[in-house]
């Protein structure tokens, strides 16, 4: 497809490709590269067939860390809230 992987998403694809022989370091990088990575290297590290084990057995054991905390839940929730009001204050025009 022409996309071309970051130096982070190789590093992760490594991590992932030696899973579960990682690293506590290296586990909470791999954590922070599939929260806040870019979307492209997410996909282009996740997609590979390869790895799809490995990624899901770390998902799987990493579950809690990559969940949303409740910085982010309170995030979505306010926006929610201030799109449906102004939704509501348009409508009643």
């Amino acid at each position: 497809s022409g996309a071309t992987a970051s130096p982070q998403a190789v590093r992760a694809e490594d991590i992932f490709r030696r899973y579960p022989d990682i690293s506590a370091d290296e586990a909470r990088e791999a954590v922070t590269f599939l929260k806040k990575g870019r979307h492209l290297d997410i996909g282009l590290v996740t997609g590979n067939a390869d790895l799809k084990p490995n990624i899901d057995a770390f998902r799987d054991a990493h579950a809690r860390s990559l969940g949303l905390g409740l910085i982010e839940i309170a995030a979505f929730t306010a926006f929610f809230v201030v799109m449906l009001a102004l939704l509501v204050w348009v409508l009643a025009k």
